[in-house]
């Protein structure tokens, strides 16, 4: 009797700009799948071809048991990097996400890099659902390019701080700055 509307109607689009300084070949290496220096592969991701094809490639993460399928669409090498993502089994309500990153030159030493992310959700999420997923993958879009810039300009070591610091595990404790005195604290039996 009633019909269901879909709440999603298409993709939904997502775009972030970030400098980076770092040289554009550099940049694009670090987007390209099929790059060793792909930067999920430099922090501990298994990356590897579809047999039989040369743009399709999975991606395992350690400790997550899904596997991200990618399908490179377009690119022009430190210019575009254009790729399909999909997850298997499917996380959360992202349906695939369609990711362009456009690169542009600046100088021999630094690049602005755009992403433009078109992602698809479950087509039955109500409004309160789909206002979370869009608050989530706006900051997602945003903070992938932040990691991007912070690997290209620092390192893995710079990225893992960084990370650390997003999940609170570079919290450091200086105990010498409390005014305890250590000899009236007795342990209760």
């Amino acid at each position: 009797m009633f019909e269901s509307k879909q709440m999603i109607e298409g993709p939904i689009e997502f775009t972030a700009e970030v400098e980076v300084d770092c040289a554009a070949s550099d940049v694009f290496s670090l987007i390209n799948v099929a790059d060793p220096k792909f930067r999920h592969a430099q922090t501990g991701a298994s990356v590897r071809a579809v047999e039989g094809t040369d743009n399709e490639f999975e991606m395992i993460m350690e400790g997550l048991d899904t596997v991200f399928q990618f399908c490179v669409i377009d690119q022009v090498a430190s210019k575009r990097y254009s790729l399909e993502a999909a997850m298997e089994p499917q996380l959360f309500a992202l349906v695939k996400s369609v990711e362009t990153y456009e690169i542009k030159s600046l100088n021999d030493h630094a690049c602005r890099v755009k992403l433009t992310t078109l992602a698809t959700f479950d087509d039955d999420l109500s409004l309160e659902e789909v206002a979370s997923e869009v608050a989530m993958m706006s900051m997602a879009v945003t903070g992938d390019l932040e990691k991007l810039a912070t690997l290209a300009e620092g390192g893995v070591e710079a990225l893992q701080a960084m990370e650390d610091a997003e999940t609170g595990l570079d919290i450091e404790f200086d105990l010498g700055e409390l005014d305890i005195d250590w000899d009236d604290i007795e342990p209760k039996q």
